[in-house]
């Protein structure tokens, strides 16, 4: 591999040359509530690696910025999402893709400890308090209900951006009988009084009713379309202001389509804040998927630095993850350092730097 002169550049970027030093007090002034959540979100099953540790210490890191520099009223709020597609058995029956395994929402006793180690050291090097939800905190939220009607109301037009391939909303639940579940939507049907009805392929025709909190339970929608709903209730929320915290692969051209374009007022909407991602000798962002389905990532094996992609042995390395505080802490304090990714050799350097000793076994 080719060797490099050390040296890090910061080019101008469009977000640093705007917010220069103002970045916290731009974000204050914009959270116009009296109480503010900074949003993160996790699936329960997941082991984090270094990149979700950037995107979660970003949101602490913006949060400490906030209280302390603006006296704001903060807290971290981390939802758990659906255990994700891993966890489910696909299958496709009559060109129509279905999944099985779906347990609603509200399942979420799936192993949250390494976040749990994670986040509980986070908010002690912070000095910021957090809580942590359920999967179905959304749907448990007064909009939720109207926040969906709305977009079933809108579904042809709403539909083609959420979900370009079948123009379709990916509103999820399990047949009463065996489980299947109709994953893009395709055979919901939309009725006059409010039901929705889904098709299985087995059992049938079978309905609910999202003003009926039991059907809201079993009903679990796409990312795109969560995201959407998400953004509707937090727009409507009078009592706190949200930013919501993401790794800045969500950037760009998927949210324009998928959340500001279809607000009907976007000035309400929660900010979206991008952590920086770490990327890997090529430039693409690690991920756990390809470390666990395909191996991914064996150079950093053989090189000692597995505790990338792995955070229980990263928390093995004393003083890592202050380390990686102190690292992120730098970036809300001088932003230009925050538009922009940073490779895994970068981190693992800055890592050293700021602190972090050699594994105990």
């Amino acid at each position: 591999m080719a060797s490099h002169d050390g040296l890090v550049h910061y080019p101008p970027a469009p977000g640093a040359l705007h917010f220069g030093e103002t970045l916290i007090r731009y974000l204050n002034n914009h959270c116009r509530q009296r109480t503010l959540y900074v949003h993160l979100e996790t699936r329960p099953n997941s082991s984090p690696h270094i990149g979700n540790l950037v995107t979660f210490a970003t949101g602490f890191a913006l949060a400490a910025a906030l209280k302390h520099s603006c006296s704001r009223n903060v807290r971290v709020r981390i939802i758990y999402q659906d255990p994700g597609p891993d966890h489910h058995e696909l299958l496709t029956i009559d060109g129509v893709k279905y999944q099985k395994g779906l347990t609603g929402p509200g399942d979420s006793g799936l192993n949250q400890t390494p976040f749990r180690r994670v986040i509980r050291r986070l908010a002690e090097f912070f000095d910021v308090s957090y809580d942590t939800c359920s999967p179905n905190f959304w749907q448990h939220n007064p909009e939720f209900t109207d926040a969906l009607m709305e977009c079933v109301k809108y579904r042809r037009f709403i539909g083609t951006h959420l979900s370009p391939t079948t123009g379709k909303l990916a509103i999820r639940v399990a047949c009463p009988e065996c489980g299947l579940v109709d994953k893009d939507g395709v055979k919901n049907g939309y009725h006059p009084d409010g039901r929705i009805s889904c098709d299985c392929p087995q059992h049938g025709m079978f309905y609910i009713n999202p003003a009926v909190n039991a059907d809201v339970e079993r009903m679990e929608l796409g990312p795109p379309l969560r995201h959407l709903i998400r953004a509707i209730i937090c727009s409507r929320d009078k009592q706190a202001s949200w930013i919501m915290c993401t790794g800045a692969d969500h950037a760009g051209l998927y949210h324009e389509e998928l959340v500001w374009r279809l607000l009907d007022e976007p000035e309400d909407a929660p900010i979206f804040f991008y952590a920086p991602l770490v990327v890997d000798w090529s430039g693409a962002r690690l991920s756990k998927t390809k470390r666990v389905r395909d191996g991914a990532y064996q150079y950093l094996c053989e090189t000692r630095r597995e505790y990338m992609v792995d955070a229980d042995m990263f928390l093995r390395y004393p003083g890592g993850l202050e380390a990686l505080c102190r690292e992120v802490r730098g970036w809300i304090d001088q932003p230009y350092r925050l538009f922009r990714n940073y490779s895994v050799e970068y981190l693992e350097r800055q890592l050293r730097l700021r602190g972090m000793l050699h594994a105990v076994h």
